[in-house]
């Protein structure tokens, strides 16, 4: 929850080596990142809070997964769509196994992300356990679009 990074590229590293790591990605995925976010940015400027939904191909994907990263430092990136630069701490890595699901996953975040109710939680959170929790309890109709 308090990941310590300077940039965007630390941060990949970092959640990239733990994902391969623990076989959630497989090798490429942190240059699929980087690859990946410069040609179709990710950032989100929601009414109540900006966030980043980095993802890449599924062939660098072992196993379905989100995996919620908050840095101590606020760092830039560039938006959804126009590619204009913004600033968040608040990134969700979306490790979709099945690319026809990622839709349907990206729409049912994006439906959370604009609830203030779920936001205000989200941010309130600074544990591991309580984010898992919140994640269970808001997507867990959600678990056969991951696969």
């Amino acid at each position: 929850m308090n990941v310590d990074v300077e940039d965007e590229q630390q941060l990949f590293d970092f959640i990239g080596s733990d994902a391969i790591e623990k076989n959630f990605a497989k090798l490429g995925y942190i240059s699929g990142l980087e690859k990946r976010e410069l040609s179709y940015p990710t950032g989100l400027q929601f009414p109540d809070i900006p966030i980043a939904l980095p993802h890449v191909d599924s062939k660098y994907i072992g196993k379905p997964f989100i995996y919620i990263a908050r840095t101590k430092k606020v760092l830039k990136v560039r938006q959804m769509g126009d590619g204009r630069e913004m600033s968040t701490n608040n990134f969700l890595f979306l490790g979709i196994k099945n690319a026809s699901k990622q839709p349907e996953l990206l729409a049912h975040m994006m439906n959370a992300f604009q609830n203030k109710e779920f936001v205000q939680t989200f941010l309130k959170i600074d544990s591991n356990e309580q984010m898992l929790n919140l994640m269970n309890t808001t997507f867990e109709k959600l678990e056969n679009v991951k696969n």
